[in-house]
């Protein structure tokens, strides 16, 4: 066997190759001395590009060691795109497996962490679980990803004029799951649904502007531990007063730890909206029906609001 040290943002890494793919990637230091491989090389190289930030690509030849079951599993686990996460109930449907528990702990055994992406698979209520390499690391790989979310879906309105100014806001946006049901902010005057979350001021982060926005519009204090990124949804089209009004609007998989007072601001506050754990089935019909009320004000976010809602339940994470 042949081993080399990687030494990434998350602590040193032990890449093993049997000279012709890939065997292993253990956390911590390579206690065998370092090995100078092409095969090995190739590997150092991918790494480099994900601990970038960006998606590398194919990986280098891999062959885990495992059982006909595990094996399946570890197939699956290298089909989760960049960016993306799935619940261990998903990913046990997509092996033909009934049993989430046995799934886990063929990822468990997984022996080639990150290359074989097992940090993508989360809770069912969205969670961090276990981990091979601590749970600091699962988030920290998971939050590195963020800056290639996944692109869930375009709203375009086509309604605007190409070459006119572009407004753009990006939003942040709280995805909280409880016992199937989803933390929601609901309008009692205009009978709506939203995720809890509003735009990023200037100079905040993504992460600031969620634990803020959930706090003062429904009340959510997030566990700053549990937040990594879902997707995001890119709308672009006539503003209210804006030539082009262009918002990506980020969401983030999160646990809330408590509850605490709305702080809302004079326009949430007329609308009177409140927090609800809702199944999403209802916020979707809800929204749904809507749109033909609320043509233009409201129309692309009660679809939007909709369709990430219909995407959690099609990915088996509500």
């Amino acid at each position: 066997m042949f081993h080399t040290q990687y030494d990434s943002p998350v602590g040193p890494l032990t890449l093993v190759s049997d000279g012709a793919a890939v065997t292993g990637l253990r956390f911590g230091p390579s206690p065998e001395g370092q090995t100078s491989l092409p095969l090995l090389e190739d590997a150092r190289g991918w790494l480099d590009v994900y601990f970038s930030g960006r998606d590398p690509g194919p990986t280098p030849p891999l062959a885990p060691a495992g059982t006909a079951f595990q094996q399946r599993v570890w197939r699956e686990l290298r089909k989760i795109p960049f960016g993306a996460a799935v619940s261990y109930g998903t990913l046990a449907k997509r092996a033909g497996c009934g049993s989430p528990r046995a799934v886990g702990q063929a990822i468990h055994r997984n022996p080639i962490a990150i290359l074989i992406p097992c940090h993508r698979v989360i809770g069912a209520d969205g969670s961090l679980t276990g981990f091979a390499g601590g749970l600091d690391r699962k988030r920290r790989l998971l939050m590195l990803e963020e800056s290639a979310m996944r692109l869930l879906f375009t709203l375009d309105g086509g309604d605007y004029e190409e070459g006119e100014k572009v407004y753009s806001r990006p939003s942040a946006r709280a995805v909280v799951i409880r016992d199937g049901r989803v933390a929601m902010v609901y309008s009692r005057k205009f009978r709506h649904y939203k995720f809890p979350g509003g735009g990023i001021e200037k100079g905040e982060s993504r992460e600031a502007a969620l634990i803020r926005e959930a706090r003062e519009e429904a009340g959510l204090v997030l566990d700053k531990e549990t937040i990594r990124p879902y997707g995001f949804v890119h709308r672009i089209e006539r503003g209210d007063a804006e030539p082009i009004f262009l918002q990506d609007n980020f969401y983030y998989l999160a646990s809330a730890t408590a509850t605490v007072p709305q702080e809302l601001d004079e326009y949430e506050a007329a609308e009177g909206v409140a927090l609800r754990w809702v199944d999403p089935r209802e916020a979707i019909e809800q929204n749904r029906a809507l749109t033909n009320e609320y043509k233009r004000k409201y129309h692309t976010m009660l679809l939007r609001e909709a369709m990430v809602l219909e995407r959690l339940l099609t990915e088996g994470l509500l």
